[in-house]
C-alpha cells in the first residue's frame, strides 16, 4: 500500500506516525510546503517566542526518524491538484498513492490595508514567522497587536512578559468572542490589564503607516497609535486550494464524513482544513486547534488502513498565558444556564465556568484546574449527562463529579 500526506502540521505529522505504528512496511510519502521536518506550533507563540526553549526542541523527531527505506520526505513544494490517485506538484512531478491525506491547515487571514508589507509588520503561523518577530523584540517599545483571538492575546502575554508595551486592537466589543461569552472575556480582559496590556476595542485597522518600517497603525475612528512592531491576528483561512483544484468538495474547508472521507475516493481530510460533523454538537464546523489536529490525524490514518472508526470527539482547546493555563472543551457559546465551581478572583484564580442547556452539561471553560476533573466533564459532555437536581454538587468542590457518571 502507498500513502500520501500532503502537509506536515499536527494532524499530518501524527497521521504519519500512525501509519507507520499500523503498517510499518508500506511506503509513505510526506509532502510539505515548509521547508522543515514537522515541528510543534503553539509554542511558537509562547515558550519558543520568550526564548525559553531552544530551536532544537520544536521538532517533533530527529532527521534520523525520516531516513526509513519506505518513507520519503518531499519539503519546500506544494501539491498542485490531485488527478485519480495522482498528484501533481508545483514543479510538474507526479506522486501516486492507494490513499492520500490533505492536511494542509490555514495561512493567516489578511487585512487588506494599505503598506501591510512594511518591515516590522509580521503574521506567525510558522517557525519563520516567529524567528522574524523575535529579531523585532525590543524591551520597552510598542508593539501593535490586531485582533483579540488565540494568537493575539498568547502573543501579547508573551510580548508583555519580554518587556514590551502591547496594545490589542479588537473590532469586536470583546476578545476571543468566539469561544467565550461576555464574562470570561472581561475575566481574561481584566487579568491581563493588572499585567500592563491595554485594550481598544470595537476598532479595526484603517491604515499601517511608515517609510520603510512601520511607525503608526491608525484606527477606524482615527486614532493614530505609534508601532515599532505590528502583528496581524485576525485568523486564518482554510487551505483549500488543492481540493478545489482537484474537483473536491469544500465549504469553509474540505468537506468529509464521519470518517474523513473527502467527496474523492481514496482521499481523506484532516486537522484545521477539514470540515467535520460533530455528532455531539450536531452541527457542522471546522476546527482550529491542537487536539482536534492530532486526533483527526490519527483517526485518518486508521481509517485509511482499511479501519471504519467514525469521528467521534470532545473538541477541546488549551493555552497559556501569564500565569493561566485554560482548558475549554465542548459548546461554551449555546447554553441557557452556568454554574461556576472553584474561585473566580483575580488573586489566584481557580475556577471552571460550566455551561449546561436544558439541564445537559454541554461545555465548561476552566483556568488553572486540574486535569481529572476536565476528563470527568469530558465525559459528561459526551454522555449528555442530566443533572437536573444536581447543580448544587457542580458547585461544591469537595463533591466527586465522578458520581455524577457512574450514577447514571
Amino acid at each position: 500500500m502507498e500513502y500520501l500526506i500532503i502537509g506536515s502540521g499536527i494532524a499530518g505529522y501524527n497521521a504519519l506516525k500512525e501509519l507507520i505504528m499500523l503498517e510499518p512496511n508500506s511506503k509513505i510519502t510526506m509532502i510539505s510546503s515548509d521547508k522543515y521536518y514537522p515541528y510543534d506550533r503553539p509554542p511558537l507563540s509562547k515558550q519558543y517566542l520568550r526564548g525559553e526553549i531552544d530551536r532544537s526542541a520544536l521538532f517533533f523527531e530527529s532527521s534520523d526518524f525520516y531516513r526509513k527505506e519506505n518513507l520519503r520526505l518531499i519539503l519546500g513544494k506544494s501539491v498542485e491538484k490531485i488527478d485519480k490517485n495522482n498528484a501533481i506538484l508545483d514543479d510538474g512531478t507526479t506522486v501516486s498513492f492507494d490513499k492520500a491525506l490533505i492536511t494542509t491547515g490555514g495561512s493567516p487571514r489578511k487585512l487588506g490595508v494599505s503598506v501591510e508589507n512594511l518591515n516590522g509588520v509580521h503574521y506567525l503561523r510558522t517557525l519563520d514567522d516567529c524567528d522574524s518577530i523575535k529579531r523585532d523584540i525590543v524591551e520597552g517599545k510598542n508593539v501593535i497587536i490586531v485582533g483579540g483571538g488565540f494568537i493575539g492575546i498568547e502573543t501579547a502575554s508573551s510580548l508583555t512578559m519580554l518587556g514590551m508595551k502591547a496594545k490589542v486592537l479588537e473590532i469586536k466589543p470583546y476578545i476571543w468572542n468566539t469561544f467565550v461569552d461576555e464574562k470570561i472575556s472581561r475575566f481574561i480582559q481584566q487579568y491581563f490589564e493588572k499585567k500592563g496590556v491595554e485594550f481598544i476595542l470595537n476598532e479595526g485597522v484603517k491604515e499601517i503607516q511608515g517609510n520603510n518600517r512601520v511607525k503608526y497603525v491608525t484606527t477606524n475612528s482615527g486614532k493614530k497609535l505609534e508601532a515599532d512592531l505590528v502583528l496581524i491576528a485576525v485568523g486564518i483561512l482554510p487551505n483549500v486550494e488543492i481540493a478545489q483544484r482537484s474537483g473536491i468538495n469544500t465549504n469553509n474547508g474540505i468537506l468529509v464524513n464521519e470518517y474523513l472521507e473527502t467527496s474523492m475516493k481514496d482521499v481523506y481530510a484532516a486537522g484545521d482544513v477539514a470540515n467535520i460533523y460533530d455528532p455531539i454538537e450536531r452541527r457542522r464546523k471546522r476546527i482550529e486547534h491542537w487536539n482536534n489536529a492530532d486526533y483527526t490525524g490519527k483517526l485518518a490514518a486508521r481509517n485509511m488502513t482499511g479501519k471504519r472508526e467514525a469521528y467521534n470527539f470532545v473538541s477541546s482547546i488549551w493555552s497559556d498565558i501569564f500565569d493561566l493555563h485554560i482548558e475549554s472543551a465542548g459548546d461554551t457559546m449555546n447554553y441557557d444556564e452556568y454554574i461556576i465551581r472553584g474561585k473566580f478572583e483575580f488573586d489566584g484564580p481557580n475556577f471552571n465556568v460550566i455551561y449546561l442547556k436544558d439541564n445537559v452539561v454541554k461545555g465548561y471553560l476552566a483556568i488553572n484546574r486540574d486535569y481529572s476533573e476536565l476528563e470527568v466533564l469530558n465525559k459528561m459532555i459526551e454522555k449528555k449527562i442530566d443533572v437536573s437536581g444536581k447543580k448544587n454538587s457542580l458547585k461544591d468542590e469537595s463533591f466527586n463529579l465522578r458520581n455524577l457518571i457512574e450514577s447514571k
